[in-house]
This record gives structure tokens, sequence and C-alpha cells, in this order.
């Protein structure tokens, strides 16, 4: 009976931290469809703006350090929803919750750890 428990017990230690790994591993598939649809033509969806569209325009490399601890959020937020330079401006067409999720999930994402 004891060893039934313990073993219960293993059992469920186990599955719970494959569910745990597999949860976390989901967390970062990438670019968010959002990202995806809006940024990514020219951005790319690796960040580096190493599209024809990206190279066009000069498009902003997300994987630069120095752009990535040069723009607050905040700087970042406020260019998405009103535009700059070549950037059209996003505030229309997203939320401002969609906005913010994508330079702190997507854009952010790209910087260097």
């Amino acid at each position: 009976m004891r060893i039934t428990r313990l073993a219960g017990g293993i059992v469920f230690g186990l599955i719970s931290c494959l569910g745990v790994a597999f949860y976390a591993a989901g967390r970062n598939q990438g670019p968010s469809d959002l990202f995806k649809q809006y940024c990514a033509k020219c951005h790319g969806e690796d960040g580096t703006a190493n599209t024809p569209k990206g190279k066009q325009l000069k498009a902003r490399d997300f994987t630069d350090p120095e752009f990535q601890s040069g723009k607050s959020d905040k700087d970042l937020i406020k260019t998405v929803t009103n535009g700059g330079e070549d950037m059209p401006a996003f505030g229309k067409k997203l939320s401002p919750e969609e906005i913010e999720g994508l330079v702190k999930n997507d854009v952010r994402s790209f910087r260097k750890k």
C-alpha cells in the first residue's frame, strides 16, 4: 500500500514537471500572430529587418543591442501607435493592449540574452 502511494506520487510529480516544461517551451514559440501580420513584412520574423521591404525602408533591427537598450517600452509604444520616419501608425488598427503586447512580448523578445 505504501509503495503504491509512493509510486503514484512519483508518477504525478513527473507528469506535473513535464506539463510545466511543455508549457514553458510553448511560451517562446517565436513572434505572435499580430507581429507576423503587422511587423514581419519589414522587421522580419527573426527581428533582423533583413527583408526586401525592411532593407528598402531601413527598418530597425530588433536584435541590435544598441536599439534594445536605447529605447524604452514607452518610446516604442508611442512609435508603434503614432508612427515615425517611414513607419506607419498602428494606433487606429490595433488596441493599446495589442500594441503594448507587441512591444513587451515581441520586440523585446529579440533582445540578446
